[in-house]
């Protein structure tokens, strides 16, 4: 039975009239709210990021085939709240604060479930799990870090989450034909790449004739990049104490310093404006005017990537190492391998059916069709075991906003097929070029010789109590932007200057406290809190 045909029929049983029929159809992404389908459950919220992604023809984040799919198979009626994915705190703060925050918390930031445990906002969920759960109280049993990640002060979880399995996140993306057309090599220091950022900036690379290339972007992710490079990540533990560290800081502003009184990035990246994870180059990506960049090889980036194979097929690229420093050789932050993404709102009316929910969105065959599609309609096994998908471009609308639902599915628990590649076709010229950057991001960064220089995720980061944390909030952003002013200000504002105000900055804020509070908090939890080291268990092999 078809699905429109099954969901038409369903409601016909209870008496409904036809119309309202047809609207609550799995067929019709427009039809009426899931709550009117079968009383008999109860209902529950959900909150699902937007990202803007959802297509017309599909309805809204709200109300779609999905969410009537998700009312009619899981053991509650779902209604969802929208919340848009670049301002998610913003949004749940407002929730709360007029009583209306959904019953299903599903945020990845730590420092917001932190924050909503100490105002005693969320339930601790050992009792449902013991309870009213199977599928999620073995994949506990089977991967106990994920209790450990869900853990809080008090000795109990406080949140679901899912086991992803440890992925590279950022990656240094260069230009490779530009290296070869200038006879370049990978530098493997921050001199070396000063070098090859200067030979991108003046000798032509595109071939145009114009001095117009961009040595290096400044987005988000090329930030990030340069302050992993230097081991620049806040807290960092050393000689068994876990200290601020100021002279990494230093060293990585002073370096993005020499790039911007060189011209080897943008200088007005702080005012560009862009969207998404590629942000703010990425159509100056394809078109080819840029030499290096901070980016990821996420599911997310391939579209860039095609539109500058068809901009330019003769353009390629490659995944180099971050350059050693004196402070050692890193890699990029890597994907958080266990992920604490859902919580239970304390006002919730029935707790217990959210774990039930949650049980069901944990299910290998829920999260299955909510990333695929129906099986046998949208996809099939394919010859590896994997999904194949029966008429991707027809499928691909379909899929393309489930993300929002998938926060509680683990995907380790498909094996290799859970990977992004898997979904490529070695075949086609273009996915093959792009699962091959993806294996050297694989073999470059998953390497525990070169590890993230970050302590944990910052995910897992640690949140202190109340004043402190808002006092350490207050001194990282505006030490922030004394780093950013010392960069882009010329002689008119030193290092030396920056150095200075900055740890100013920080003692005006309780800097001695909150030092004292993590050095603390390192030799309370050193044995038992989920840290880097412990990351490398989850290594996916590509």
């Amino acid at each position: 039975m078809n699905t429109k045909r099954k969901v038409v029929w369903k409601i016909a049983i209870v008496g409904m009239l036809a119309i309202i029929a047809v609207g609550c159809s799995k067929g019709d992404p427009n039809g009426s709210e899931s709550t009117k389908g079968d009383t008999s459950k109860p209902q529950i919220t959900i909150s699902a990021y937007d990202a803007g992604n959802t297509p017309p023809e599909e309805g809204t984040i709200e109300k779609n085939r999905w969410v009537t799919w998700m009312s009619e198979n899981s053991p509650a009626q779902i209604k969802v709240i929208a919340i848009p994915r670049t301002e998610s705190v913003q949004k749940f703060n407002t929730l709360f604060a007029s009583d209306s925050a959904p019953d299903l918390i599903q945020e990845f930031s730590g420092a917001f479930r932190n924050q909503l445990y100490d105002q005693k906002l969320i339930l601790p969920v050992d009792e449902y799990v013991e309870k009213y759960s199977t599928t999620y109280k073995k994949l506990l049993e089977e991967y106990p870090t994920l209790k450990k990640a869900a853990t809080m002060p008090d000795g109990k979880m406080y949140g679901f989450g899912r086991i992803n399995g440890l992925r590279p996140h950022n990656v240094l993306m260069v230009r490779a034909d530009w290296l070869k057309k200038l006879n370049l090599s990978v530098p493997q220091t921050p001199e070396e790449l000063i070098l090859v950022l200067k030979a991108f900036r003046d000798q032509d690379p595109d071939g145009n004739s114009k001095n117009d290339t961009i040595a290096l972007d400044m987005g988000a992710r090329s930030i990030q990049v340069l302050d992993s490079m230097f081991g620049n990540v806040g807290w960092t533990i050393s000689d068994d104490k876990m200290v601020w560290d100021w002279e990494r800081a230093r060293a990585a502003a002073a370096f993005k310093k020499q790039l911007y009184d060189e011209g080897l990035i943008d200088k007005d990246y702080l005012t560009k404006k862009g969207s998404g994870y590629m942000g703010l180059y990425a159509q100056e990506i394809i078109a080819g005017k840029i030499g290096m960049w901070g980016t990821s090889v996420h599911q997310s980036d391939i579209e860039t990537f095609k539109a500058l194979k068809k901009a330019d097929p003769n353009a390629e690229l490659q995944v180099i190492p971050l350059p050693a420093t004196v402070f050692g050789q890193f890699s990029p932050i890597l994907s958080n391998p266990v992920q604490i993404t859902g919580m239970i709102n304390a006002g919730a009316k029935h707790p217990e059916a959210v774990m039930e929910y949650v049980d069901f969105m944990a299910a290998k065959e829920t999260g299955q069709t909510l990333k695929y599609g129906i099986k046998g309609e949208d996809w099939k096994e394919g010859p590896n075991g994997c999904q194949q998908f029966i008429n991707k471009e027809k499928t691909d609308p379909k899929i393309k906003y489930t993300a929002a639902y998938t926060m509680l599915f683990s995907p380790i628990v498909e094996g290799s097929c859970g990977q992004f590649q898997a979904a490529l076709n070695p075949n086609d010229p273009i996915e093959k070029q792009y699962m091959d950057l993806m294996k050297q991001a694989y073999e470059i960064y998953l390497d525990e010789k070169h590890p993230m220089p970050d302590f944990t995720h910052p995910e897992h980061v640690p949140a202190m109590p109340g004043q402190l944390q808002t006092s350490f909030n207050n001194a990282t952003k505006n030490i922030g932007d004394i780093w950013t002013k010392a960069v882009i200000s010329g002689n008119s504002y030193t290092m030396d200057q920056a150095f200075q105000d900055a740890k100013s900055t920080w003692d005006k804020n309780d800097g001695k406290n909150i030092e004292e509070w993590y050095a603390k908090w390192y030799q309370d939890n050193k044995t038992k809190a989920f840290f880097t080291k412990d990351f490398y268990e989850f290594k996916l092999k590509f």
